[in-house]
This record gives structure tokens, C-alpha cells and sequence, in this order.
């Protein structure tokens, strides 16, 4: 009777010893599986839809993940196969099945079972805004290889060409104040396979490598900063809120200062100057009229192409905290009826450089003394004293044409000193959820927060100069950012890029940086967001391959079944 009784006690004990070895099975074939089309998906090189053959590379690479990952012969199971897939939608599926012998059920004639899984990985993007803080500075013209000395040789002897900044629209990509479309703007003539030009090419790749990644509701926002001294982000700024421009309808304050001169007599008929700071009104400017320039007896007119010079700042330091940042550093700061906390348009035709740089004390002559150059005139634009670049481009949703035009456009050019800190700035302020930009990168309905994503590109280090007039006036007469100490003025530069980094960083935005050089500095290092990110090439090819690699990366590889 006790024998008896012993016989359906070991089938009970045998079918909950062979189910619990099923299930180990099973759960590791599931994961082998979902290894295999993962890596079957990551290394596919075929992406185009359509075609649902999977490409060699993606099949060898999903076999290898799913061997390493399930051995034939593991808890005694034997013929495990898998066979991976490419579905019409460019993903990649898999099925897998295991043999599994019975131990103690083989006794009661229960035969091996066949375990089968079935598994798929989506290479797919969530809802992602992407800002391109884009070097278009002189250098830009060289060659990717070209190391400084041949770079800075090529543009000291290049020259630069004329040529008349486009309409805005759909050919440019442009929204520019009214004094930019027809205005006169120079450019380093590019070398041909120029940085500038492998650039272009690497905007593309991005948006190609990222659009093949998303799925039919996936929105993705771009948007545009080039940079050289200064940002063109005036018509960013008054399409806001024209009260947030100095001069603008609405703004309590209708005067900003310039290095510039008055006219205080004559003598036989000829003007008396005096150089000094002076307060002009520029509410005329601002709203795009054409201004007769108050500091000429010519009648010379001037209009306002949108470059703007910066909010009150702390100068001479090294140390900021991203919570108590200056009005220029600060990207979420509404401005106010302070005149601390508005932009004011940059004027270069008002700007002279009294006493030839070589003093900052007030200053009289006689006539249009060559001691203090004027440095809105042609001659400081084609050194890049001056340079008023592509208006930045804030984030929408863009087609590939529209990117292709932007970065394609006759103003897309290279002129103009490096200043990291001025992109930077403009990049986070345009980004921020929590800026004056924020309805820009908000949710959309129903959807989670995007991924909010910068790539930062430059071809070298930072460049400041005391005599260039840009977003922080003149550093030689106004002082804003050295508080008077030149030699430390790279430094200076460099610390208000690191501050920005930081303040973008802790809005959760995601920094890539590329350098064009044959490694990343220490900044571009610490502006990314962690060190893996700080790309650096020094080929055309390579830039493309770098945006690719960032576009892969932002795109999200998961297991979707």
C-alpha cells in the first residue's frame, strides 16, 4: 500500500522538478533572444524599410549574442536554435526554441518538450528637441586636417568676399529683423572639403541617422545657433517680447552707451570730435528703420542686422554658482524694467576705437582722425572685428529640406573670432524648459517631456581678443567680462562656457561636443555631459561619422515585444 502510494508522490515531485527547469529554460532563451535581435538591430547596416531581408552583419551579430548567451547543452537541453528577422518597419524580430529532456517525468513517459520564445527590438526615438551650437568663425574656412599654423596662415591670407545676406524664408531658413535681408556681409572664402562644408554634410547625416530611428509619432524639434563673438538673436528676442530689447516697444529704457564720439564744434569748417562712452537712443534702430548715424556729419545711414550684445554681467571671475548666475549667464531670467536684465542692439557704426587702443582715457581731434578707426566700417568687418552671423533659428519641427536649407543658405558662412561662451549661452537659453523660450520645448499633448539635447561644434579653442566689438561690447573700453585684466581674458571666456555647461546640465539637457582637432580640450571635455561625449576628428568624413554616432545615441534601442 506505502509502495503504492509512492508512485504518484514521485510524479507529483517529477512534474514540479521538470516545470521549474522549464521555466529557468524558457526565462533564459527569452533573454538570449532579446540579446540576440538587440545586437541583431544595433549593427544592422540596411535600415531602409521595405526591404525585410536582414543584412549580414546584423545576422552574424544576432547569432553571436544569442550563443553567448544560451549554450546548447545548458540544463541538459539540446538542438536550441534561433532565427532572427528583419520586419517591414526596419526593427528586427527573432524567434529561438530549446529542446528540454524530462529527468524524473521520463519515467512516466513524458517525452523531451519543445520551449518557444519570440522576441523583437525597436531602434526608436521618444519626443527629442536638438539645438546645434554651431562655430562659424573664420577658421571654419580650413581644411579638417590643417593644423593652426597652416589655418591661420590660410586666413590671414585669403581675403574675404562680398556678398548680400538673403531673404528670409523657406531658401534661407532665415527670421531676421528687417535690416538683414540685402545688408553686405563678408566671408573667408572656403577651402574646397572646408570644415564649414563637412559640416553641412554632418547636420545632415544627424538628421538622416535620427529620422531612419523614429517611429510615425515621434516628434523631434530642431534648432539652430551659429556663433562667432556674438549671437544674432535679436529677432528671437523681440518676436518674445519687444520690451525685452533696450529701445524696445514697451522697454522703460530707450538709451545704451557705445564707445563713440560727439561733435562739439568747428574750426575753418571742420568738425571737432570728442571720443568718449555715450548714451544715443536707439528705439528707431531697434524697430528696423533706417537710422541716420549720430556720430557722422556724412549722412550716412544704418540699419540693425540683429547681432546683440549681452545682459549685465560679473566681471573678472572665474567662479560662478549655477544658482545665483549674472543676467547674461542666466538662461531662465525674464527681463524686466532693469536695464540690467534687457539686450541691447550692437551698433558697430558708432564704435570707435579712441586713441587707436592705446588708451582709455577721453580723447579730442580734429576731423575723422585715423587715431581713432572707426570699426563699423568695411575694412573691420573684413578682419572679423565685426561679424554678425546667421540668425539663430529657434526650435520647430523641421523637414530635411528646411535643415538642408538652413545650413545650405548663402549667410551660412565663415568669418569672425571664437567665443564658445556666446553659443553656449544662446543654446541653453533657447533649450531651457524653464526659460523664456520654454513654450518652444514644452511636452507635447499627452506625451512625456522630450529629450532636450545640444550639440556643440567647434574646430579649436577659445579666441577672445580686447579689440573685437561683439556680445560683450569692446573688452578694451567697456571691460565687462576682465574687469580690466587682459592677460587672464581666455580664462575668463572659458569660465563663463563652463558656467553655462553647468547651468545647462542642470536643466537635464544633454551635451555632446565635437571638436575638429585631433583630440577635445579640457572644456569641451567638461561641457559634455559625461567625458564619452567629447567627440574630436580631424577628417570631413569623420565629422559625419561623429554626428551619426551622437544621432545613434540620443535614438533609444529597447525591447519592444
Amino acid at each position: 500500500m506505502m509502495a503504492a502510494a509512492l508512485i504518484p508522490l514521485a510524479a507529483f515531485c517529477g512534474c514540479a522538478i521538470d516545470s521549474a527547469r522549464m521555466y529557468v529554460v524558457k526565462t533564459r532563451l527569452q533573454q538570449a533572444c532579446d540579446a540576440g535581435v538587440l545586437a541583431g538591430r544595433k549593427f544592422m547596416t540596411d535600415t531602409s524599410a521595405g526591404n525585410t531581408t536582414l543584412d549580414a552583419t546584423a545576422t552574424a551579430q544576432a547569432q553571436t549574442f544569442f550563443t553567448n548567451n544560451f549554450r546548447t547543452g545548458w540544463f541538459k537541453t539540446s538542438t536550441a536554435s534561433f532565427t532572427p528577422s528583419k520586419t517591414s518597419d526596419a526593427q528586427v524580430a527573432g524567434t529561438a526554441q530549446a529542446v528540454v529532456p524530462m529527468t524524473i517525468l521520463s519515467m512516466f513517459g513524458v517525452p523531451s518538450q519543445t520551449i518557444n520564445v519570440t522576441c523583437q527590438a525597436s531602434y526608436d526615438v521618444g519626443d527629442t528637441d536638438v539645438i546645434f551650437v554651431l562655430d562659424t568663425t573664420g577658421s571654419m574656412a580650413c581644411l579638417p586636417q590643417d593644423d593652426d599654423s597652416t589655418c591661420n596662415n590660410y586666413v590671414g591670407s585669403a581675403g574675404t568676399t562680398t556678398y548680400t545676406r538673403p531673404a528670409d524664408g523657406a531658401g534661407s531658413g532665415n527670421d531676421s529683423v528687417a535690416g538683414y535681408p540685402g545688408s553686405t556681409a563678408y566671408y573667408v572664402p572656403e577651402k574646397s572639403g572646408s570644415r564649414i562644408s563637412a559640416l553641412r554634410s554632418a547636420v545632415l547625416n544627424f538628421y538622416d541617422t535620427l529620422a531612419a530611428a523614429a517611429d510615425p509619432s515621434t516628434h523631434i524639434r530642431y534648432g539652430f545657433v551659429t556663433y562667432t563673438s556674438t549671437v544674432n538673436a535679436g529677432k528671437a528676442i523681440v518676436a518674445l517680447s519687444p520690451a525685452y530689447m533696450v529701445g524696445g516697444t514697451g522697454s522703460a529704457n530707450t538709451q545704451w552707451n557705445y564707445e563713440s564720439r560727439s561733435q562739439t564744434g568747428n574750426l575753418l569748417g571742420i568738425p571737432i570730435w570728442k571720443y568718449q562712452q555715450l548714451n544715443f537712443d536707439v528705439r528707431s534702430f531697434v524697430a528696423g528703420s533706417t537710422v541716420t548715424d549720430p556720430s557722422k556729419t556724412t549722412g550716412a545711414t544704418n540699419r540693425w542686422t540683429g547681432c546683440i550684445e549681452e545682459r549685465a554681467t560679473t566681471a573678472g571671475t572665474t567662479s560662478f554658482n549655477t544658482s545665483t548666475l549674472p543676467p547674461d549667464l542666466d538662461p531662465d531670467l525674464v527681463p524686466n524694467s532693469n536695464i540690467d536684465t534687457q539686450w541691447k542692439p550692437m551698433w558697430p557704426e558708432l564704435f570707435y576705437a579712441r586713441n587707436n587702443y592705446s588708451s582709455t582715457a577721453t580723447a579730442t581731434s580734429t576731423g575723422d582722425s585715423s587715431g581713432s578707426p572707426n570699426i563699423g566700417t568695411a575694412s573691420y568687418y573684413q578682419l572679423g572685428y565685426v561679424s554678425c552671423g546667421k540668425p539663430v533659428s529657434r526650435l520647430a519641427v523641421m523637414t530635411r529640406t528646411q535643415v538642408s536649407n538652413y545650413v545650405n543658405a548663402s549667410d551660412f558662412r565663415p568669418i569672425g573670432g571664437t567665443y564658445h561662451d556666446t553659443g553656449m549661452i544662446w543654446g541653453t537659453r533657447l533649450l531651457s524648459p524653464t526659460g523664456i523660450f520654454a513654450a518652444d520645448t514644452a511636452p507635447w499633448p499627452a506625451r512625456q517631456a522630450p529629450n532636450r539635447v545640444i550639440v556643440f561644434l567647434t574646430d579649436g579653442d577659445m579666441a577672445p581678443s580686447t579689440s573685437i566689438y561683439g556680445m560683450y561690447g569692446n573688452e578694451y573700453y567697456d571691460r565687462r567680462v576682465s574687469g580690466g585684466d587682459f592677460t587672464n581674458l581666455k580664462a575668463y571666456h572659458n569660465a563663463r562656457f563652463l558656467a553655462e555647461c553647468a547651468a545647462a546640465k542642470a536643466r537635464n539637457i544633454q551635451i555632446w561636443t565635437v571638436t575638429i582637432d585631433s583630440s577635445a580640450t579640457t572644456q569641451m571635455q567638461s561641457c559634455a555631459t559625461t567625458t564619452n561625449q567629447a567627440l574630436a576628428t580631424t577628417t570631413g568624413a569623420g565629422l559625419s561619422t561623429a554626428f551619426a554616432t551622437i544621432a545613434k545615441q540620443v535614438a533609444m534601442l529597447r525591447v519592444s515585444q
